[in-house]
């Protein structure tokens, strides 16, 4: 059972608009992209994980403490004793964390354990736009990343090429669900050495947030039937397809209105009855439109 070492999706997006989100391009894609494009869907995960982040306080706290006087005073192996002593803390308090998702995430694979993820993803592909992207699209499905395929030297050469890398979980305090699909538009050639250059000309997140109040029967996520499972996977799937039709042709501008969400700044994108498009610095999410609130300006 695999079980996400990273903070959840929304934590990462957001955190990183500290200074206002900038989403401006350069220039729109030309669309349709082409008369024929390849998708690879990349499906590197099979079962909704419980996500935690890794402790990293011990370590800082101990830089700090082997900057201070008294331990600098005793050379490098008080220095290294004190960074040992973090070390040791951060592994400790991860393993901790990672014991608290599996036993969170335990109930949510028991009670989804019959349904197929990645057909339900495989499925609302389908609503790729055609008139948008290319009249010809062919789904290829991998069960591998895009690193290792690099790796291995098994990476398709072409243009036009589309990547999509779905993942989903929980967050570690149970707040939230999110299912993020990531999308790169890239073209691969050979070079004159025989290597593969890779040109990414476009990459965007797209990713569906449902907290937890606004989950089927407003109950916790390890009480969620297989059929409760299925309304939200099929909802999230299908709203990230439709943002990628509609982003991937998109100019958003840095004007967009502000709005806050989780103590965050977010640009509005567009109102959709009780869900609305945001954006940050990597990301178009779908957000429950009642949380989000007016940009206070300042005087």
């Amino acid at each position: 059972m695999k079980i996400r070492k990273a903070a959840p999706f929304l934590f990462l997006l957001l955190s990183a608009c500290a200074t206002g989100p900038r989403v401006q391009r350069s220039e729109p894609l030309a669309l349709p992209l082409a008369q024929h494009v390849d998708v690879e869907v990349r499906l590197t995960q099979h079962q909704i994980e419980v996500s935690y982040q890794p402790s990293v306080q011990g370590a800082a706290a101990g830089i700090q403490m082997a900057g201070s006087p008294a331990v600098a005073a005793g050379g490098f192996a008080a220095g290294a004793a004190a960074g040992l002593i973090g070390s040791l803390i951060d592994t400790a308090v991860t393993a901790h964390r990672s014991n608290v998702a599996k036993e969170q995430q335990r109930p949510i694979q028991e009670r989804t354990s019959g349904l197929s993820i990645d057909e339900l993803i495989h499925r609302s592909l389908e609503g790729l736009d055609r008139e948008r992207i290319a009249g010809d699209i062919a789904l290829v499905r991998l069960d591998r990343a895009e690193r290792d395929d690099a790796k291995a030297k098994t990476l398709t050469v072409g243009s036009n090429i589309l990547v999509l890398t779905p993942r989903y979980s929980v967050s570690y305090d149970g707040s939230f669900f999110s299912y993020a699909l990531d999308v790169t538009l890239v073209d691969r050639a050979q070079n004159a050495k025989g290597r593969l250059d890779s040109k990414v000309r476009y990459w965007q997140i797209f990713e569906y947030v449902l907290p937890r109040e606004d989950a089927p029967g407003g109950t916790g996520w390890g009480e969620l039937g297989a059929e409760q499972w299925t309304q939200v996977l099929e909802a999230a799937a299908a709203e990230t397809v439709t943002m990628l039709n509609y982003d991937i042709g998109a100019n958003p501008s840095d004007a967009l209105p502000r709005r806050r969400y989780h103590d965050q700044t977010v640009l509005l994108d567009q109102e959709r009855g009780e869900r609305s498009w945001v954006r940050n610095d990597f990301a178009l999410l779908s957000v429950p439109t009642a949380r989000l609130t007016q940009k206070t300006q300042k005087k």
